[in-house]
């Protein structure tokens, strides 16, 4: 007698427990539950993705500043003054007096070159 009410006990438990755990699996499955994990999910890509983008444009501007220093420094000879430093010299001569034809045309050189960044 004892045993049978040891088992029904043991069953009444097990049952219990089961039906708990089911419902908690029902409700983490439901439309509901799975669109808010998607959208929790969705945050932490978004977090993570503008760390690492920020990241990542930090470490490149400094790698990109080195390298440019270094490269500068490798090309310039000994005692020669940085390009940034250096003032432009006025045109004498010839190309002074070139006429409003080769102004025209070197305003339109250096709008370029301003525009890209770089000159010849």
């Amino acid at each position: 007698m004892i045993r049978r009410l040891f088992w029904v006990g043991v069953g009444v438990t097990i049952t219990v427990v089961v039906i708990r755990r089911g419902r908690r699996v029902v409700a983490r499955y439901t439309p509901e539950a799975m669109a808010q994990r998607a959208e929790d999910l969705g945050r932490d890509v978004s977090r993570r993705s503008a760390t690492f983008v920020a990241t990542f444009r930090e470490e490149f501007g400094a790698a990109r500043a080195a390298r440019e220093a270094e490269l500068v420094a490798a090309l310039l000879a000994e005692g020669q003054t940085h390009p940034d430093d250096v003032e432009p010299r006025p045109r004498h001569g010839r190309h002074a007096a070139a006429g409003s034809a080769g102004a025209a045309a070197e305003a339109a050189t250096r709008a370029d070159e301003d525009e890209l960044g770089y000159s010849f």
